[in-house]
């Protein structure tokens, strides 16, 4: 049997958001498919695994599981 490589410790540490980048998290959440959101949030939350794009061209945003998860632990 293969034995399976824990993920690094990088990989569950939460990336610190401004306020702004927490306030588009949310809007996202409320409104995931309009982008009404800044560019530089919107890249900055892709990066940190918390949004991902539902369709490539769109600019149609939705919260991933670890994006749900930041929203609730309120910071």
């Amino acid at each position: 049997m293969a034995k399976v490589k824990p993920k690094s410790r990088a990989f569950f540490q939460r990336v610190k958001l401004t306020p702004e980048e927490f306030t588009s998290l949310k809007e996202v959440g409320t409104r995931p498919t309009q982008r009404a959101i800044p560019d530089a949030h919107r890249n900055r939350l892709i990066a940190a695994g918390y949004v991902r794009e539902v369709v490539r061209g769109f600019n149609a945003l939705a919260l991933t599981g670890r994006g749900i998860a930041r929203l609730d632990a309120g910071k």
